[in-house]
């Protein structure tokens, strides 16, 4: 199951209406290594959610799987992003509803858009991640978290945006940091 059309819509705007809280000397869609963007789109309790990262801050290379530890890696942190909530209330009730990881990195992917160049190298690959999460009592007073800080050792900052019914924001997390407020 992919995203619903208003839920890309949705995560579009985001984009949009938050990309000019970036400066000039920041590229929200560059792959820059020890970067990523979590994007979310909050509408009573659900949040849709895309995360973006560079397949190294996640994998420790970039290159296609080629050896059975890099295979099982690619195949753990895949399993990992698509039934992890990568965005949780601090009591925990989010649900994970959907979820979709796409990737070129090799080995097991659950992404139902295979990568069909067949270059063994490639000089940048990342990680896009879907998830349709539904949480329990959703609150702008709620301070939230995400795993993604403390898991992948190799993310150095982790870009926040999200829009909702009360407006709009941004934050910026840096590695071991994981909580935020919208």
């Amino acid at each position: 199951m992919t995203p619903s059309q208003s839920t890309r819509s949705i995560l579009a705007v985001a984009a949009l209406v938050t990309a000019g809280s970036v400066s000039a000397n920041e590229s929200p869609g560059a792959h820059q290594h020890g970067h990523a963007e979590l994007q979310l789109a909050i509408q009573g309790n659900q949040i849709d959610l895309m995360f973006t990262s560079p397949a190294y801050n996640l994998l420790g290379f970039e290159h296609r799987a080629r050896t059975d530890k890099q295979k099982a890696l690619v195949a753990e942190t895949t399993w990992w992003l698509g039934e992890t909530a990568l965005v949780d209330t601090v009591d925990t009730s989010c649900t994970v509803m959907n979820a979709v990881v796409h990737h070129q990195a090799g080995g097991d992917d659950r992404s139902d858009e295979h990568d069909h160049d067949h270059k063994e190298e490639t000089s940048h690959s990342d990680f896009e991640v879907t998830q349709t999460l539904t949480c329990s009592g959703l609150r702008s007073s709620e301070p939230f978290s995400t795993p993604l800080t403390t898991h992948f050792p190799e993310i150095e900052h982790l870009g926040i945006e999200w829009v909702w019914s009360e407006g709009q924001g941004s934050d910026r997390l840096d590695h071991g940091e994981s909580n935020f407020r919208l």
